[in-house]
């Protein structure tokens, strides 16, 4: 049976600034567009606040993932600030893929972001 979907989430921080953290989330390719990554990022914030009192969900994609982001912004999330050279080398070397940068991007329900520093 192959996978439609894996999404890895965990809370992280402590006190005041615990908050949900997506690791991964991927819907395979004849699956996108069903809304089923949306679904998983909402049971992830549901857990988020209900189980774990977070102040919010936040996540890195890589820059160049438009279809993402897009997704992101529409669910309410806002990019906070670009972290360079966040995805390491693939070893491809100059030209190729190396050190890509990325987006922290917070959700909504945002009590305070201190955490994300």
């Amino acid at each position: 049976m192959a996978h439609v979907f894996i999404v890895i989430g965990k809370a992280e921080g402590q006190g005041p600034e615990w908050h949900g953290h997506v690791t991964a989330l991927t819907v395979a390719p004849e699956y996108r567009r069903l809304g089923l990554a949306r679904k998983m990022m909402e049971l992830l914030e549901t857990v988020s606040d209900e189980v774990y009192k977070g102040y919010f969900v936040d996540l890195f994609v890589r820059c160049q993932n438009n279809v993402a982001i897009n997704m992101y912004e529409g669910m309410g999330y806002s990019v906070y600030r670009r972290v360079r050279e966040y995805y390491g080398s693939l070893g491809f070397g100059k030209g190729g893929r190396d050190e890509e940068d990325a987006f922290v991007v917070v959700g909504r329900g945002i009590h305070h972001i201190t955490a994300v520093e």
